[in-house]
């Protein structure tokens, strides 16, 4: 009676000359399949798959240059976290280039060369591999019989908000529809999808989707940036609270982060949450469930987290909001 699409998504790969017959330019499943660490490594795209393993090579020693097109990298996260990464990439000796688009890559005796324009500049990087990391696109190739369709958009399925496609007893979830190419969101969306089938309320709020990069530091962030909520007309008020306050932090070694929290100016709801610290991915999880509920940095204040941890961040973040913060030094008034 009902025929559920998840057949998820594959990586994209651009139309760049000298790309696909070379065995050295790789994506991010044959980087995952590599049986020896190359010396250096370009990164075509400096997205959420780029930077991941532009941290991840360059922690084993390989030199990484992260070629990306838009003005910074992570161009869709919050401004903030951007600059940070980018600081804390750059200081361990990984180059970055913004701005810029590749022209092609070339093999020549000593290994490849990637050729790209920045700002305007020739410019040209040596590398022993490449790695190509500017997204993924869904995975319909071979899926629909000749003479059947569903309505599709670049390729991605369409669907309204109970994930009916143009067929009716047709629905799809996850990559193959584009919306967000998350793992959890796919999963929830389907979980959504079968309530609905079954003519049944879905039981899960799909308006706020945690996202996660797994950097070291990792990245999290949930609800509204500071940019969109300026966007959208929103009032907001902004704790923030550097971890390098925090005993966890500083048990662990760890280096620069801090945890950002967004919240109404007049209702004290919070409305978003910004994160780059150690244990981040899972920290994340308790600002959703505030968001999804409603809840105020006033509430969330009024829970104790036990010492030392990571999540004490979130106390002084929701208290920086009031400007009560301890471990801060106090706001100006």
């Amino acid at each position: 009676d009902a025929i559920i699409v998840a057949t998820g998504s594959v990586n994209a790969q651009p139309p760049i000359p000298g790309l696909k017959e070379n065995p050295n330019c790789i994506d991010s499943t044959g980087a995952l399949s590599l049986e020896k660490l190359p010396k250096s490594m370009v990164v075509i795209g400096g997205g959420v798959i780029g930077v991941e393993f532009a941290s991840v090579f360059s922690s084993f020693g390989c030199h990484v240059t992260i070629v990306e097109a838009m003005e910074r990298i992570l161009p869709t996260m919050d401004r903030e976290i951007s600059q940070s990464l980018n600081m804390v990439l750059k200081k361990r000796g990984v180059s970055i280039h913004t701005g810029a688009m590749v022209e092609k890559l070339e093999q020549d005796e000593n290994g490849l060369v990637c050729h790209f324009t920045e700002k305007g500049k020739a410019q040209a990087v040596p590398a022993q591999q490449v790695l190509v990391a500017i997204g993924r696109r869904p995975n319909t190739q071979g899926l629909f019989a000749e003479g059947f369709e569903v309505a599709c958009e670049r390729g991605r399925i369409v669907t309204d908000e109970n994930f009916r496609t143009s067929v009716d007893s047709i629905y799809a979830i996850g990559d193959v529809t584009s919306k967000i190419q998350l793992a959890h969101m796919a999963s929830a969306q389907g979980i959504c999808a079968v309530h609905t089938i079954a003519g049944q309320k879905p039981p899960i709020d799909l308006r706020y989707v945690p996202g996660c990069i797994y950097t070291d530091p990792e990245i999290a962030s949930v609800g509204i940036t500071e940019d969109e909520a300026k966007q959208q007309g929103i009032p907001v008020k902004k704790g923030k609270f550097l971890m390098t306050g925090n005993g966890r932090s500083l048990i662990d070694e760890q280096e620069r982060g801090f945890i950002k929290v967004l919240a109404h100016q007049e209702t004290d709801v919070i409305l978003g949450a910004q994160l780059m610290c150690s244990r981040a991915t899972d920290i994340v999880a308790e600002l959703a469930t505030a968001i999804v509920n409603g809840l105020t940095c006033a509430q969330l204040a009024g829970v104790i987290r036990p010492h030392p941890t990571f999540c004490e961040g979130v106390t002084e973040a929701v208290e920086d909001v009031h400007a009560m913060a301890i471990h801060l030094a106090p706001k100006k008034r």
